[in-house]
């Protein structure tokens, strides 16, 4: 007997559409869904039904998606589409049984199977199914006894009252108004939800405000819905079965940073890697131009998404990176990407360094403190420092660094006296950095103030001052962290070895010199190495040990990388790529830019990263940036033309433009509303206004589909329209309310200019005034040419 099937093929497979395949391995594979010789099968591919195939057979073909396995099935085409429908679209035709099927898996991936079956309503054959899919089930969640709009079919979610919201039924009305329960809807409405844990939507918006915002916005909507005209027109029913349906999570969201599995909010996980893969496969191109060019500008029209795609696009480079899915946020949370906004009064001191107030609050309390002056890194600078750090650790290719991060301190060392190597040579045998003062005392838990008091009480009564420098010993028991490194002094210019902090403070009672920090030596020089340089041209003390705040992880990695020093164990191997940071400048052509960049604008070309230093104007140190910090940065073409940025600017940065993506509205990986109240198509209306403003402005002026990425309802729509829509055009316009009409018609202004806010309300069984103005737009009569 023949069956009905959806297929999903993957967009990072196009060959499977083009070639008419699908790679799994041999029969009887799960991913097949159990599919025969014969049966139909609908094909999804960028989320949207493509046509109807019919299984040819299975065999085996040599393919790129299943090296180790050739076996594929193939099919035959029986009809193609020659537009492509949306699944959200497709599934409401009224032949098909919207059970989990169609409402849930063949939207998302899931794990282990690519086919499912279909279930048709009552006794439609698949002979007889109409391929016409214009027709649609009506989908509404609406008040008991509250008249809906006159719809042929209307599948109805049935809530008791606005006081409880509970759900009483899910049933199917016909053209002649008789309701009968819907079974495959409440039946599946049943088993997500535990008889006790059928909550009321007011209980399930409490639970998503805390836990997910984007059923609580859709809750919220629904709420005011019913409140407003006692139903809600649903447009997508994969979004009514995501946050009405399914209810609450039973399964907890898990913790690890690491997962690359989504949990959704329903009672089972999914793997979602097959989503993750497909969204990224778009993106993909700019991960490639980004790795030929670490500087990329994102431009184009205002809500076109830019800085989603800089997060998407990070998202799919860290996939070729380290071939997992890592979410933005896991990057996020590793300090691995910053944003930074330019504007007219951005500076080079707060983008590379300068010099900024400090308020020292270490003085004595009665003096109030003082205001201070020191050079400050600015954010370049801070992301260059980390990414360094981590090129340090790919190069040494050990856990020696494990703790290192780019706040670790580095420090200045001294190990016995000058004259005479013996503590020198035990410190460098045990691994230990040592200080010898205050033999007799565990110094554990004391801090600065006991040790001070404790060196002036060695000195006998009536001592003024202690006869040793406290804050040294006070370093070494509670300022320095592991991971933090050390140099080992050899003079006033030069350092004999490199350490890497690695336990806590300890006291050796056996030892000449017992207050010790256990490290790992990462180089040992066979000449002393001069850092007066890399310490902004500043000598170093006599004071055993103190912070040297001019250095960083860039002057740490040269240091390692000295050609004239002894590799030890731990030293500069074969170094793996260093994880990727990147620094997100929003607005970047609004600031001045060869004011933020300075001499710095030549370093971040790549053949330059790590090769060309310059040096900086008020640390006076040499600077190169890494080849592991990526600049992306973002601009809106209609705020300034991309033609007036700085000639060294668009020379060094690859441009990529984004324009308005009318897709958004039907990919079901974003699960938007693409109708509102089920009437007004948004992707048609924002598609239209484009093309006005390109017919009577430019494609720089193009309104990007984020205005719309939000809107729920009517009354979401009203709001984005009135208060967002026309006051952009307006602008556009200058104000000319005869150009404004031309873009939008002449029924939202008066013959002064003056907005007509229309009414959103619908009076009986028609829709309302502003709905039927909003679809004149796209239907060709409103347009007042």
């Amino acid at each position: 007997m023949t069956k009905l099937y959806f297929g999903k093929f993957g967009v990072d497979k196009p060959e499977q559409i083009t070639e008419k395949f699908y790679a799994a391995g041999p029969k009887g594979d799960t991913w097949y869904g159990g599919i025969e010789s014969g049966d139909l099968v609908y094909p999804i591919f960028e989320g949207k039904v493509i046509g109807l195939w019919k299984v040819k057979g299975y065999t085996n073909k040599p393919n790129r998606i299943n090296k180790n396995d050739p076996g594929v099935v193939e099919f035959d085409e029986v009809t193609p589409f020659s537009t492509p429908v949306p699944v959200a679209q497709f599934i409401r035709n009224p032949a098909f049984s919207l059970d989990i099927n169609l409402l849930n898996k063949v939207v998302k991936s899931t794990k282990g199977c690519g086919f499912f079956e279909i279930t048709l309503e009552g006794n439609q054959s698949i002979e007889s199914i109409n391929v016409d899919f214009s027709q649609k089930q009506n989908f509404y969640i609406a008040l008991q006894d509250q008249p809906l709009p006159n719809d042929d079919q209307q599948i109805i979610v049935v809530i008791d009252n606005l006081q409880n919201t509970r759900i009483l039924s899910i049933v199917k009305r016909d053209a002649q108004g008789t309701a009968l329960l819907y079974e495959p809807l409440m039946k599946l409405y049943e088993s997500r939800n535990k008889e006790d844990e059928r909550y009321t939507l007011k209980e399930l918006l409490q639970y998503a405000n805390n836990e997910a915002p984007n059923k609580a916005k859709y809750i919220s909507t629904v709420l005011h819905e019913l409140n407003k005209q006692g139903w809600y027109a649903v447009s997508n029913p994969v979004q009514l079965y995501d946050n009405i349906l399914v209810g609450r999570r039973r399964t907890p969201r898990s913790k690890d940073n690491n997962s690359s599995i989504n949990q959704h909010s329903d009672s089972y996980i999914q793997d979602m890697d097959e989503d993750v893969v497909e969204i990224q496969e778009s993106y993909k191109r700019y991960a490639e131009l980004l790795e030929f060019n670490p500087n990329m500008v994102l431009y184009g029209p205002p809500g076109t998404g830019k800085t989603y795609a800089t997060k998407k696009i990070i998202e799919a480079f860290e996939n070729r990176y380290s071939y997992q899915t890592v979410p933005f946020e896991q990057v996020e949370r590793e300090g691995r990407v910053k944003f930074v906004t330019f504007h007219q009064s951005y500076s080079y001191e707060e983008f590379i360094e300068g010099i900024r107030p400090r308020f020292n609050t270490d003085e004595a309390s009665e003096s109030g403190g003082s205001l201070q002056y020191g050079i400050e890194n600015g954010i370049l600078k801070d992301m260059a420092t980390a990414a360094f750090t981590q090129t340090l650790k790919s190069e040494l290719k050990s856990d020696l660094l494990s703790n290192t991060k780019e706040s670790s301190r580095i420090w200045k060392v001294s190990l016995g006296k000058r004259s005479d190597d013996q503590t020198y040579e035990r410190c460098k045998q045990n691994n230990w950095i040592a200080v010898g003062w205050l033999s007799n005392h565990n110094l554990t838990g004391k801090n600065y103030e006991d040790i001070y008091n404790i060196l002036k009480s060695e000195r006998g009564p009536g001592a003024q001052e202690p006869g040793n420098d406290a804050s040294t010993l006070d370093s070494i028991v509670n300022e320095m962290n592991e991971g933090d490194i050390v140099l080992i002094y050899d003079s006033p210019t030069t350092i004999r070895d490199v350490g890497v902090i690695r336990s806590g403070y300890k006291y050796l009672s056996n030892e000449f010199f017992p207050h010790i920090r256990e490290v790992a030596w990462l180089k040992e020089f066979e000449q002393p190495y001069d850092i007066y340089d890399a310490n902004g041209r500043t000598r170093l003390t006599l004071k055993t040990i103190y912070e040297l705040t001019r250095l960083n992880m860039s002057d740490i990695q040269q240091m390692i990388q000295a050609d004239h020093a002894t590799d030890t164990a731990a030293a500069v191997q074969q170094a793996d790529d260093p994880k990727p940071y990147y620094l997100i400048i929003d607005e970047i052509n609004r600031g001045n830019i060869s004011k933020i960049f300075g001499e710095l604008i030549t370093l971040i070309e790549k053949d330059k990263r790590q090769t060309l230093s310059v040096t900086l104007p008020y640390s006076q140190k040499p600077f190169t940036l890494p080849r592991n910090l990526y600049l992306i940065g973002t601009m809106n073409t209609a705020d300034r033309s991309i033609t007036a940025l700085d000639t060294a600017l668009r020379r060094r940065f690859a441009f990529v433009e984004i324009e308005p993506d009318y897709s958004v509205f039907t990919d079901p990986n974003l699960n938007l509303s693409a109708m509102v109240n089920d009437v007004v198509d948004l992707e048609k209306l924002l598609r239209t206004l484009n093309e006005r403003i390109l017919n009577h402005l430019d494609r720089d002026h193009r309104i990007g589909q984020a205005y719309f990425m939000d809107v729920l309802s009517i009354s979401d729509l009203y709001h984005t329209w009135y208060y967002k829509v026309l006051p952009l055009i307006s602008e556009y316009f200058y104000n000319d309310a005869a150009a404004v009409k031309k873009i939008v018609g002449s029924q939202f202004y008066d013959q002064y200019g003056s907005m007509i806010f229309l009414n959103q309300h619908r009076e009986g069984q028609g829709i309302s005034v502003f709905e039927r103005a909003l679809m004149d737009i796209y239907k060709g009569k409103a347009n007042d040419e």
